[in-house]
């Protein structure tokens, strides 16, 4: 049956974090420990979801971001973490997802944002993106108390629009996330980004491509 409500990952799938390399850069000497502090912000972020003790996404940010630099034997003030977070509000698009964005919405979907980001920090991401005007809903999983890619985080949506998870397609490029959404009854579609392939341990969704471009073509071509 064909999905017509799409749901979007934030980070990463549609906001660009390579914008944080040069302040990781800068604060750790190396620009590689952005993937180390995110893969950690996600890691426990998992943690709190799965001993039932949430946190906000923001204040977790914060806290692993201070474990980085205590294992870095640094400590940053709180003009230097700030900087982290002021450029987090601002992330840019990704180059292909307008388009893939107005296409979809051409073609009668509705279009919906579900991020483990707290409610006011998608807000301001999408406000200074220009991404706004484009969403029927920008959704944080705060509301469930709990992180995708628990089922709970995925409801959020589904609650939002008055449908059942297999009306939905979850769109991320997160091979785990895309699991996580087919594993809680929605369908998946993966964007490789970075030519990243998904981890053959979860399930792989019925539509992927190398960019948001090509997902979109697949997702109207399937569900249009």
């Amino acid at each position: 049956m064909p999905k017509r409500h799409i749901v979007f990952d934030v980070n990463e799938t549609l906001l660009d974090l390579s914008a944080l390399d040069p302040v990781f850069a800068d604060l750790f000497g190396n620009s590689a420990t952005r993937r180390t502090w995110f893969m950690s912000l996600l890691h426990w972020s998992t943690v709190t979801t799965l001993t039932g003790q949430y946190m906000d996404f923001s204040q977790l940010a914060g806290h692993c971001l201070n474990a980085l630099a205590a294992n870095h034997g640094i400590t940053l003030s709180d003009t230097q973490s700030q900087r982290v977070f002021d450029t987090i509000a601002h992330l840019a698009p990704h180059a292909d997802v307008i388009d893939a964005l107005d296409r979809l919405k051409q073609h009668g979907f509705t279009i919906v944002a579900l991020t483990n980001s707290a409610q006011k920090t998608v807000d301001t991401q999408f406000r200074n993106a220009g991404l706004t005007d484009r969403f029927d809903h920008v959704l944080s999983v705060d509301t469930a108390r709990c992180y995708k890619p628990h089922p709970n985080a995925y409801a959020v949506a589904s609650d939002t629009l008055g449908c059942r998870p297999a009306d939905l397609r979850l769109v991320a490029c997160h091979d785990w996330d895309v699991t996580g959404a087919i594993r809680a009854g929605l369908s998946g579609a993966y964007v490789a980004r970075d030519a990243r392939l998904p981890n053959k341990a979860g399930d792989l969704p019925d539509v992927s491509g190398t960019d948001l471009s090509e997902v979109a073509d697949r997702i109207i071509a399937v569900d249009g």
